[in-house]
């Protein structure tokens, strides 16, 4: 019987410290620059894929993933969290909307070799340009874990972290075949009349823009980071912060340097 109690005082008296962590919530704000890099690669061009006796043939001859590694602009995202803070340690939930993009990029410019029967037997050169533009959109969605080093007599907490999770990779890849009428026209003895304007309306259905690639991509992703807080009150802080943000998409490396500022709100 004393053992029994002298058990149940122990436990009444271990209760309470199981209890005393501080369990907070809050919820954050934050505007990312995002500045994102791939081994993956642009449309590729393969000219000897078209008939030269069908000018429309050219859609063949782009190739998804056959260019050179792409190179994305420096682009801003946005994110939502919400976690709890139990002690130093906090626990988060993050959802993250990017968004990048190249410039237009020329592809090809020279050439195309065609022969129109019974209008162009010998053939005739059209001169033609071709730029490709991309755009990916990449939706995060992730849990965080943070450690917070709190500096006693300081309103900053740095803090160290790493997250894992899923992201939403939607990517675009559109053509633009643009053929220079006019050098066409101006050269000499190429043709004139009723020929250049049947070539022309030929060429009209030609000209045009062309979607290469449109797919929707769920992968796992993974992130790093180091930052720190700046506590104006118990309530309001600043978070300034770096983190490296990575995946495996389309078998390709895809990875982003991110600068986040952001605000968190602690209830």
């Amino acid at each position: 019987m004393k053992k029994k109690i002298a058990l149940f005082m122990a436990a009444a008296m271990f209760a309470p410290s199981a209890f005393a962590a501080e369990i907070t919530p809050y919820v954050g704000l934050g505007l990312v620059i995002d500045d994102a890099n791939t081994s993956a690669k642009r449309v590729g061009f393969d000219q000897s894929k078209i008939n030269p006796a069908d000018l429309s043939t050219v859609g063949e001859a782009f190739i998804p993933n056959g260019g050179s590694n792409m190179d994305f602009d420096m682009a801003f995202a946005g994110e939502i969290t919400a976690g709890v803070k139990i002690d130093n340690v906090r626990a988060e939930l993050e959802v993250a909307i990017r968004s990048a993009s190249e410039d237009d990029y020329s592809i090809f410019n020279g050439n195309f070799h065609t022969s129109v029967p019974g209008l162009f037997p010998n053939g005739i050169d059209i001169p033609t340009e071709i730029e490709n533009s991309i755009s990916v959109r990449h939706n995060s969605y992730l849990l965080n874990m943070y450690y917070d080093f709190e500096l006693g007599g300081s309103n900053w907490t740095p803090y160290v972290g790493a997250g894992v999770g899923f992201g939403v990779y939607r990517q675009k890849a559109t053509v633009e075949i643009d053929i220079d009428e006019d050098k066409l026209l101006a050269s000499p003895g190429q043709f004139a009349g009723a020929a250049a304007d049947m070539l022309l309306s030929i060429l009209y259905g030609i000209e045009q823009e062309l979607e290469v690639a449109n797919d929707t991509l769920y992968r796992f992703e993974w992130q790093v980071g180091v930052g720190a807080a700046y506590n104006f009150n118990e309530d309001w802080a600043l978070d300034i912060g770096y983190r490296f943000n990575s995946s495996t998409v389309g078998g390709e490396f895809v990875y982003a340097h991110e600068v986040k500022l952001g605000a968190r709100y602690t209830f």
